[in-house]
């Protein structure tokens, strides 16, 4: 355990991501938007709000559910510029995004094109906390750990999907939601909430750093 496994969640400083892609593959598809949102201990900091397009020549076959246009991504900006900035937000905060393991995939594949080291450190996962805290109660219902089911459970709103932007800000005030749960029965730190990743991904994850 690391000192900063220790740090409370009302210390936590964390930066709530979400990208769109042009597919499901980091191999082969790319990031189109990026949007994130600062959380500092229990509040949203919407003045750290961004999102950015990426300039591409294509929407891949994704358009329907991003809604992104030729038109949208010609005004958008190189990669490495969005990615630089993305990286210097997130300095001193822990990453935080549901499916995180899908948002890192498509992050690492976009750092290694730039022939830049991936990001570090740990992250903290919507999805994975719903499924520790819905665990407990017995079977969970299909569908029940996705981003929208999840945030009803919490009553909260039904807000537009798949902005990227706007899928931060969700995930960001889900994660709140989570935390005030979890809190209401004991203190939290970080190494309650951070996702669990198993040795051998992580020296996987080691190894492709160096490459």
């Amino acid at each position: 355990m690391t000192s900063a496994d220790r740090t409370p969640v009302e210390d936590l400083r964390l930066l709530a991501i979400d990208l769109e892609t042009s597919g499901l593959s980091p191999a082969h598809d790319r990031i189109l938007a990026v949007g994130w949102v600062p959380v500092d201990g229990t509040r949203i900091d919407l003045s750290g709000a961004r999102r950015h397009l990426v300039r591409q020549d294509e929407p891949g076959d994704a358009v329907t559910i991003h809604r992104l246009t030729h038109d949208d991504l010609e005004t958008g900006r190189p990669l490495t510029e969005v990615l630089a900035e993305l990286r210097t937000a997130l300095e001193g905060r822990v990453l935080l995004a549901h499916h995180a393991p899908f948002d890192r995939g498509f992050l690492d594949a976009g750092y290694r094109s730039l022939g830049q080291p991936s990001l570090r450190g740990p992250d903290v996962c919507t999805l994975v906390l719903q499924r520790r805290l819905l665990t407990p109660r017995g079977e969970i219902p299909r569908g029940a750990l996705r981003l929208w089911r999840a945030r009803a459970h919490y009553g909260l709103p039904v807000a537009r999907a798949h902005d990227a932007l706007g899928d931060a800000l969700a995930c960001a005030e889900l994660y709140l939601a989570q935390v005030a749960e979890l809190r209401a029965h004991r203190p939290v730190r970080l190494r309650d909430v951070r996702r669990r990743v198993p040795l051998l991904d992580r020296l996987r994850a080691w190894w492709k750093g160096r490459r």
